[in-house]
């Protein structure tokens, strides 16, 4: 059973995703509550959080095998990633089973469980690869789950992961971000995966765009629908307190993250 908090990041992302978009722009059926990453080409969110999850496959070795998604919301970026994963290699844990189901419908020759990334019931060295985007922030603690990363990746597997870690208590999203892990540096949070047993490892400051590439697009696309009436005044005031709200988190960077087991791969 979930515990406490668990339990409150169910009930307050449930809310969410079925609530407003997470951009103006945003469209419901692709799946996504991901920043995204934004260039100058970048037209809409969902093209964004297409390339997110292409600038992180592109940071493996060996982006092939058995593929474990953690924390994969509503399956948007699972089904990405299946662009360069078979899906029947594909497996996927989250703690709400309503995204879960949203998952399966997107990814029906996938795997999807109900799971915590802190306390994983697969057996040792199952996955080639285990991804995590926009999630570690939620667990308790990073710790636990990258120890559990480790522990079912295969020798010479590999670990990516979208994070952004903080450096003070954030006093907005406190349902789903209170009690947050402080970081002093960078270093600091790298240090933490390698004292996990990750070598090989290479972390990506994004920020620019991702982070602030959301906030742009969003001020600008909740602009663009106000001005042509997609959005009233009430609706672009609440989508401009919440993209403040997540312009002000106090995050050392957004990062990219990959690094590997020890070993050779099979």
């Amino acid at each position: 059973m979930p515990g406490e908090f668990q339990s409150r990041l169910i009930a307050s992302y449930d809310a969410q995703f079925s609530g407003m978009a997470f951009s103006p722009d945003s469209r419901p059926e692709d799946g996504f509550r991901n920043l995204g990453y934004f260039t100058p080409q970048t037209q809409t969110h969902g093209q964004a959080c297409e390339q997110l999850v292409d600038q992180m496959v592109g940071m493996l070795a060996h982006p092939r095998g058995k593929l474990l998604d953690v924390a994969c919301g509503l399956g948007g970026t699972t089904r990405c990633l299946a662009k360069y994963f078979a899906q029947e290699q594909i497996h996927g844990i989250n703690l709400s089973e309503m995204q879960l189901q949203d998952c399966r419908g997107r990814l029906p020759a996938a795997h999807f469980q109900q799971m915590p990334a802190e306390r994983m019931t697969f057996a040792d060295a199952t996955f080639d690869v285990v991804v995590c985007i926009e999630a570690a922030m939620h667990f308790k603690g990073r710790r636990a789950f990258l120890s559990e990363a480790f522990r079912v990746l295969k020798p010479g597997g590999e670990l990516l992961v979208a994070d952004m870690p903080f450096h003070g208590e954030p006093e907005s999203f406190t349902a789903v971000l209170s009690d947050q892990e402080i970081y002093g540096t960078v270093e600091e949070y790298c240090s933490l995966w390698r004292a996990c047993g990750f070598t090989d490892l290479t972390a990506r400051d994004v920020t620019e765009p991702v982070w602030r590439g959301f906030v742009r697009h969003s001020r600008n696309k909740a602009l663009h629908h106000r001005l042509s009436g997609q959005l009233d005044g009430d609706g672009f005031a609440q989508y401009l307190r919440r993209i403040d709200k997540i312009d002000q988190l106090p995050a050392l960077a957004y990062l990219l993250v990959a690094a590997r087991k020890p070993g050779a791969m099979s």
